[in-house]
């Protein structure tokens, strides 16, 4: 593995813990529908990265 294949997986390792956390705490949201607009602030903020 080459040292830029283990950033690109280190990178991915990064984002997939992000979306754990994420997760955890729309779980511990008050509503559902505070949950709701936790997770639709979080898949704007991917998007936007994604795009930049």
């Amino acid at each position: 593995m080459t040292i830029d294949q283990k950033i690109e997986a280190a990178y991915q390792r990064i984002n997939e813990l992000q979306i754990l956390i994420r997760y955890w705490k729309a779980s511990q949201a008050s509503s559902k529908h505070v949950a709701l607009e936790l997770m639709e602030g979080i898949v704007n903020e991917d998007y936007e990265k994604k795009v930049a």
